[in-house]
């Protein structure tokens, strides 16, 4: 049998509308989405464009985009093009037919990953061999068709298509698009992450949007150029003449709209993996968590037609694939997790036999995934024989792909398997559960959502969750995994209504073990960040500034051992009337070793010291009604803790905000109301310590707004996200570009970050400031040796939006999570 046949990169290249510029959204971009560029109507059938239901009157720009249901289903399609060999994906390793056809690029059982000791999977596929551990991956073996073509481009078609050995004119997932959206349009309801718009996603009347692995670059400027240039677009329609110019109008408003909302959800291609697929993962995973209503999203790469030379590069396409997954879920809210399915497809495998250029040719059938977390794991359909089989005989197929479309169109989708796919196929039941459900058939808590913007309340602090003594309800410490709901609405001086975040410093104490305290809004699902890294031997205090659940609580997760939880409040944000904040450039307000703004020598148990903060370190001498500094204390000779008051009014009892042991230094970011006379009082339990202060900025009459986020992690380096994979030290300064990245817009003017550092090497600290400007005399985190410690950040974002990290001392990992921003 002979493989006639065009590459794969001609047969993608006509199944898909094309797009040759990296970055997607600019002008040449706009003409090929309206239907008006060069290659527009490539794909026959209903591939269109923005235009093409034009029954004037229909307006575009009411085109929908909406949070997804909470039990509605999300899948992710990753398409492995080029023809994977299923052989060497999923290894037979007990099967001697295996060793015998494909020979030399054959991998030996020992060095597979065993799933029941008759299969084990390819080598560099560890994440999946963790998937199939927890009994999330599906293996559905022997997918094929009836009458295969051998041609890259045919069995594509008709993969895409769903519609094996037809004239392709619609792709399956258009075609369910076509239903979920009753013939109406919606650019956020499916799309591929690539450069342009595959055939599966082509339906009737519905059509995905193409999202580039990377910010757009047009539409989403924010300098006065492009916002007049923007804005001449939108004065378009205001001056229409005649539907088909008023049409041609609104679809460049939609363009000028969509790169609006995802320039925030997309990084720069400068912050993205260098693998293609695990870039275009990445952002995928960015486009659920940011809820704007996609239903279905794909991503595809390859080449995995390896003729010759397969050990090596078949192994490095495991290896791209791997990491991509791997990259998803790290980067995908857990929120999420119980409503996202992943599918693989390929246009066919590979011959069992291996020719003499170390490679296979086309072949028929192969191995599929699906995983997720409701899916149930195990093997399904069967694993061809290869018995028998000569030197250019394909395997038989098993499980019809339409099956394999079908089960997760009904099991995941909620259905319409038969009107999408033009007939009854069978399901292969390879879901536990529905989407959104958890084991006990309850709904799984949602993200988190961005907050109105938002004003400051400064409050006198106020202790309103203490495990140690009952207060907040709880009267034990925590166990390994336990959540604490912490009531913040109607306590401590916080009302009942009105309230989208709280200022709060969160402590552990006693703890028995290395923890971590994970602080998020309330009835909502727990983010993968971290506010506080704890130990047995002395309290740990952080600073978080959090979005309020809709239950007015938020929520506080251990992660090990057993510890007691404080929690002190210090202000609120409102959508009501409040204080706006400030930046300005960090300066020291006080430091007790060298008297300057501050009598010299060490803090005396409960001796108070009045500071004067009001026309000072960059303060206003009027108009300001809270200081946002970092307070430090070094030397302590003893365990006690320090804490900062408004002057003249009463301190709520036992409250803290820097909580130490002997020989500690440690800082912590600390909200303060000033008081009479412009003035915050210093106070302190434990024998003699002393105690530094930076300012960071203030609140006042005027300034920028919070808008709390969901946390999300920006910046890790022990994994490369956001930065390189080294760690932070002498002569490495980190540039980290947070507008545009974890719920920031392009537009913001400070960030809210919770910043810690791991992996220790000697004494040192971390300083944060704005990008492009000068190095400060001041730090954020103070490092010591095998010490874990976090510490809340609020940063003026400077050139590009971004922030700068240097470590001058020592060597250290460095982790940021954001929590919310500020706009003016």
């Amino acid at each position: 049998m002979l493989d006639p046949d065009i590459s794969t990169a001609s047969a993608l290249a006509h199944l898909h509308r094309p797009e040759t510029d990296a970055h997607a959204l600019d002008r040449r971009r706009f003409l090929q989405l309206i239907g008006m560029g060069v290659g527009a109507g490539m794909v026959s059938g209903g591939a269109g464009s923005l235009l093409d239901s034009l029954a004037f009157g229909h307006d575009p720009s009411a085109w929908a985009a909406g949070p997804v249901g909470p039990t509605d289903g999300i899948l992710v399609v990753i398409g492995m093009f080029g023809g994977n060999d299923g052989l060497n994906t999923v290894v037979p390793f007990n099967d001697g037919n295996y060793y015998t056809m494909h020979g030399g690029i054959a991998i030996p059982g020992n060095e597979t990953l065993s799933l029941d000791g008759s299969v084990g999977l390819h080598p560099e596929l560890t994440e999946f061999k963790r998937m199939w551990d927890l009994g999330q991956l599906a293996i559905v073996d022997g997918v094929g068709y009836s009458n295969p073509d051998l041609s890259h481009f045919n069995s594509m078609a008709y993969w895409m298509a769903g519609r094996p050995n037809s004239i392709p004119t619609t792709g399956w997932l258009g075609r369910w698009l076509d239903g979920y959206l009753s013939g109406s349009k919606d650019l956020y309801a499916g799309a591929e992450v690539g450069y342009s718009v595959p055939l599966h996603l082509v339906g009737q009347a519905a059509r995905g949007t193409v999202v580039t692995p990377s910010r757009p670059s047009f539409g989403a400027g924010t300098s006065s150029r492009e916002l007049q240039q923007y804005q001449a677009i939108r004065n378009m329609h205001t001056n229409a003449q005649g539907p088909w110019f008023g049409a041609v109008s609104e679809a460049f408003i939609d363009q000028l709209d969509l790169a609006k909302t995802l320039a925030p959800v997309v990084p720069d291609a400068a912050q993205l993996p260098s693998s293609a697929i695990s870039a275009r993962l990445e952002v995928t995973a960015r486009l659920i968590n940011a809820n704007l209503g996609f239903r279905v999203l794909t991503a595809g790469w390859g080449d995995f037609d390896h003729h010759a030379g397969e050990p090596v590069q078949h192994g490095l396409r495991m290896s791209e694939l791997n990491a991509a997954v791997r990259r998803f879920f790290e980067v995908l809210d857990p929120a999420w997790s119980s409503r996202v399915t992943v599918m693989t497809f390929s246009e066919f495998g590979r011959t069992p036999w291996s020719n003499d250029g170390s490679g296979t040719d086309h072949g028929t059938s192969a191995p599929h995934f699906v995983f997720g977390q409701n899916v149930k794991g195990g093997r399904y359909g069967r694993r061809p024989s290869l018995a028998g089989l000569e030197r250019w005989d394909r395997m038989a197929h098993h499980v019809d792909f339409r099956s394999y479309y079908a089960s997760v169109i009904d099991g995941w989708l909620g259905g319409g398997a038969s009107e999408v796919l033009g007939g009854n196929f069978e399901n292969l039941r390879l879901f536990r559960r529905g989407p959104g459900l958890l084991a006990d058939g309850t709904v799984a808590p949602g993200p988190a959502s961005v907050t109105t913007p938002s004003s400051l309340v400064p409050l006198a602090p106020a202790r309103i969750a203490d495990t140690r003594t009952g207060l907040g309800g709880v009267h034990r410490k925590l166990q390994p995994g336990e959540r604490l709901r912490v009531r913040v609405t109607g306590k401590g001086g916080v009302p009942a209504s009105g309230v989208t975040a709280v200022v709060a410093n969160v402590t552990a104490v006693d703890a028995t073990s290395a923890m971590y305290f994970t602080v998020y809004p309330g009835s909502t699902a727990r983010p993968k960040t971290s506010n506080l890294n704890g130990g047995p031997g002395r309290p740990v205090p952080n600073l978080v500034v959090m979005a309020v659940g809709a239950d007015g609580c938020i929520d506080v997760f251990n992660s090990h051992g057993t510890t007691h939880c404080l929690v002190d409040v210090f202000g609120y944000f409102t959508d009501q009337q409040g204080d706006r904040f400030v930046p300005v450039v960090p300066s020291r307000l006080f430091d007790t070793r060298r008297g300057q703004g501050i009598r010299s020598g060490k803090v005396v148990d409960n001796v108070p010291i009045d500071v004067q903060v009001s026309g000072k370190a960059g303060v206003p001498a009027t108009g300001a009604t809270a200081v946002v500094l970092n307070l430090t204390v070094t030397e302590p000779e003893s365990p006690g803790y320090l804490r900062l008051t408004p002057t003249g009014q009463p301190a709520g009892a036992k409250t803290s905000n820097v909580n130490f042991g002997p020989g500690d230094t440690v800082p912590n970011l600390v909200i303060c109301r000033i008081g009479t006379g412009g003035r915050i009082t210093l106070s302190g339990v434990g024998q003699g310590m002393h105690a530094i202060a930076d300012v960071f900025g203030y609140f006042g009459a005027s300034g920028d707004l919070l808008r709390a986020t969901p946390p999300v992690r920006v910046l890790d380096t022990r994994i490369g996200m956001g930065a390189d994979r080294a760690p932070l030290g002498p002569g490495r300064t980190v540039r980290l570009t947070v507008a545009g990245n974890g719920f920031v817009p392009p537009g913001a003017t400070a960030v809210v970050m919770n910043v810690a550092a791991t992996n220790v090497t000697a004494p040192s600290y971390v300083s944060v400031w704005p990008a492009g400007e000068k190095a400060p005399g001041t730090s954020n985190l103070n490092l010591a040796p095998g010490q874990t410690i976090a510490n809340l950040v609020i940063c003026r974002l400077g050139a590009g939006g971004a922030v700068e990290m240097a470590n001058p001392k020592a060597k250290c990992d460095v982790l940021a999570d954001v929590l919310g921003y500020f706009v003016d």
